[in-house]
């Protein structure tokens, strides 16, 4: 197993309300249920998942208004030390509300940072561009977001992309000066 975070979570009313609409509260039940929106505290985990060769993002025949391939994201699973980390996270935030006296409490799972769609690599074989963004089968094209990074570890990954991209614009600017 590997790791985990914990975070405070501040969805904002509408978003809030879609969660609780995905728990089957609706019409009425739903309108009693938002009164109480600013006695909710919250609680996220962030969990690294561990990147599997089996999920990928593929184009499906389905295509958009704009006649461009829609993307396919089913072929997405966790391994066994995936949900064993997100079942262990889970039990630790609940005891942690019940030990502050959480008179109810709601999970949900939702997922967010997702990232490893195009693999940085030492060779083709094995992933979608190289370690300075430049992608291996298309010329001219550098990738500078979370696509590259194999897992988002057990933290939000922004700053690990700003710091990527910031790197990848040094070294192009290096290229078009030299």
């Amino acid at each position: 197993m590997r790791g985990f975070s914990i975070q405070t979570v501040g969805p904002l009313p509408v978003r809030w309300a879609e969660h609780v609409m995905a728990e089957g509260h609706w019409g009425h039940a739903l309108r009693e249920y938002m009164r109480d929106y600013n006695h909710w505290y919250t609680l996220g985990v962030l969990s690294e998942l561990l990147p599997r060769p089996d999920n990928r993002v593929t184009l499906a025949e389905e295509r958009d208004r704009n006649d461009i391939p829609v993307a396919r994201l089913d072929d997405y699973t966790q391994c066994d030390n995936d949900r064993a980390n997100v079942a262990y996270a889970k039990a630790r935030l609940l005891e942690i509300m019940d030990a502050a006296g959480a008179q109810e409490t709601l999970t949900i799972d939702r997922y967010a940072h997702l990232v490893g769609g195009c693999a940085m690599s030492d060779s083709p074989g094995h992933g979608v561009v190289n370690s300075d963004h430049r992608a291996w089968d298309v010329p001219n094209l550098f990738i500078a977001d979370g696509s590259v990074m194999p897992t988002q570890g057990s933290a939000n990954p922004a700053l690990t992309i700003m710091a990527l991209a910031s790197r990848l614009a040094e070294r192009l600017a290096e290229k078009r000066i030299g």
